[in-house]
């Protein structure tokens, strides 16, 4: 008996030019099933928090983060407007042609954002204490002027944190 390895032969089917064309059709195939997988993907999640040791009522509940940035056409996924939670477009807050959007017992929802601008965003029950946040969709100007123009529509606790947001975009320039 012979204890030598004879060397392996390649396959005649790995050879065959229908099995590489098969083999980089699947490979092509995945590729595409990834891709179209992360566009699926929100660019951004936002959570409602609700945090008991917070020391201000702003900070118990609150939208995380406070202020959003993405392109136009991309989603944010809203996370956690259950119980009383729910997150509510402004309508003095909305860029124009802008589609104005509630969520409500959902403890998660996809909202893409078509039109570029400044979006102002409450939970209608918490909004009392604070709890808003802006979505600045687009990379071009932002009108911080008209923002300013309609927090005399909201209440005085909205009034204070869209002031302090704004602010904050001021100072990023």
């Amino acid at each position: 008996m012979d204890d030598t390895v004879s060397p392996r032969r390649p396959s005649p089917v790995r050879k065959s030019p229908l099995f590489q064309i098969l083999l980089l059709l699947g490979c092509l195939l995945a590729a595409i099933v990834a891709v179209s997988a992360r566009a699926d993907e929100p660019a951004l999640t936002v959570n409602q928090i609700i945090d008991p040791a917070a020391k201000t009522a702003a900070d118990v509940f609150r939208f995380d983060p406070r202020i959003a940035r993405i392109k136009k056409n991309e989603t944010i996924r809203f996370l956690g407007s259950t119980g009383r939670h729910t997150v509510s477009s402004i309508k003095h807050m909305l860029p124009e042609g802008a589609k104005s959007f509630e969520i409500r017992g959902k403890p998660s929802m996809d909202v893409p954002f078509e039109v570029e601008g400044l979006y102002g965003i409450r939970c209608r029950v918490h909004g009392h204490h604070g709890m808003v946040m802006l979505v600045i969709v687009g990379e071009g100007e932002i009108d911080l002027g008209a923002a300013e123009a309609a927090l005399d529509k909201v209440n005085a606790a909205e009034r204070e944190q869209f002031s302090q947001l704004i602010a904050a975009l001021r100072e990023q320039g």
